[in-house]
């Protein structure tokens, strides 16, 4: 039987003060995974300077991650209504969704650097703490979407019809 309980919002913010996002920035110094080739790609010269940092981006996504928000709008919204969240992060104003999507298409590659860099140091934790329970840790995966045409029914209903 599972004892363990599901982490909330609730359980990591008691009056206000963050305390989970503070364990974060005491032990995870974040630019030890990042490639110096993704700061590279990110800053490269554009003509203009970068409204949003890239760790911020970053941790953003680590947190979209941890707490499973299914969604990019949804990650906004939790950025727009949570300073301490915000500030965490290091976003001086939320950046709006094009913002979101367009970082994700340009440095794709970029960020699955960062996340095998962070699995490579989060794994062989996870197996000192318990070996049997690191074989059975799952990643929430309800939030994705299948880019898949037989499973639409809008490509289902033609094929009906046809005579």
């Amino acid at each position: 039987m599972i004892t363990h309980k599901q982490l909330s919002l609730a359980d990591i913010f008691e009056e206000d003060k963050p305390q989970f996002l503070t364990l974060l920035e005491q032990h995870i110094d974040l630019s030890e995974y990042i490639p110096v080739t993704f700061y590279n790609h990110f800053y490269a010269s554009t003509g203009r300077t970068r409204t949003y940092p890239l760790t911020a981006f970053l941790w953003a996504f680590i947190i979209q991650k941890i707490f499973t928000i299914p969604t990019d709008q949804l990650l906004l919204v939790f950025l727009l209504y949570s300073k301490p969240l915000r500030d965490f992060c290091g976003f001086k104003k939320v950046p709006d969704a094009s913002k979101i999507t367009r970082f994700k298409q340009d440095f794709l590659p970029d960020l699955q650097s960062v996340f095998d860099n962070l699995v490579d140091v989060t794994e062989p934790i996870c197996q000192a703490i318990d070996a049997a329970k690191a074989h059975m840790t799952i990643f929430d995966s309800s939030g994705i979407e299948a880019f898949v045409q037989e499973n639409n029914p809008k490509y289902a209903i033609p094929c009906l019809f046809k005579p």
